[in-house]
């Protein structure tokens, strides 16, 4: 039975390990000035009604996302200004939202008894019926506005799996890897 426990948990691990990537889309506004960009700051919060903004409602992950960015956006050569002039104010939103997938079973495991041990067998023409599974995806959406001309310039999404982190420095490397994958496409290269 321990042997049939180790297997499902490392076969339950590789396959979680295949979505863990993340993945990134950006769009822009194409009369946008970018190279005239240095300088920015960071919007303030606008009312979620929706209450379904983590960042707004989780301030310590709130403060972690910002530390990240400020942190990308400074090895860029873009400055932070608490007050003054700026060229483009930062926003950011992070969702969580729960996704269902059928994954079809074409070959099953089964336990069975052999002289009173459980044994463990393939079977290859599968269960009738798919499975379903269940997981959480994250999205940080980040907006660049123009400052002059209020209107957006830039967004960029990052989606994710959400995993149980276990520690804060863990949390940490993921937010810091998905900024830096989402601010890999800011500025956008002219076509």
């Amino acid at each position: 039975m321990r042997q049939g426990t180790v297997l499902m948990i490392l076969l339950t691990l590789f396959s979680l390990a295949g979505c863990s990537t993340l993945s990134v889309s950006s769009d822009y506004d194409n009369t946008m000035d970018f190279a005239a960009y240095h300088a920015y700051r960071w919007q303030a919060p606008g009312q979620d009604a929706s209450g379904k903004d983590l960042l707004a409602s989780n301030p310590i992950v709130g403060r972690r996302v910002k530390a990240a960015v400020d942190r990308e956006l400074a090895a860029r050569g873009y400055v932070l200004k608490q007050v003054g002039p700026v060229d483009f104010m930062v926003s950011a939103v992070a969702t969580v939202r729960q996704i269902s997938r059928l994954e079809p079973d074409p070959v099953s495991w089964n336990v069975g008894y052999y002289r009173g041990r459980p044994v463990w067998y393939r079977s290859w023409w599968g269960d009738p019926w798919p499975t379903v599974a269940y997981y959480e995806e994250g999205a940080l959406m980040l907006d660049i506005t123009d400052a002059r001309k209020k209107e957006l310039a830039w967004r960029g999404v990052v989606r994710g799996l959400v995993e149980d982190y276990g520690t804060p420095d863990r949390m940490q490397g993921r937010i810091d890897q998905a900024v830096q994958q989402l601010l890999s496409e800011f500025p956008p290269a002219r076509k």
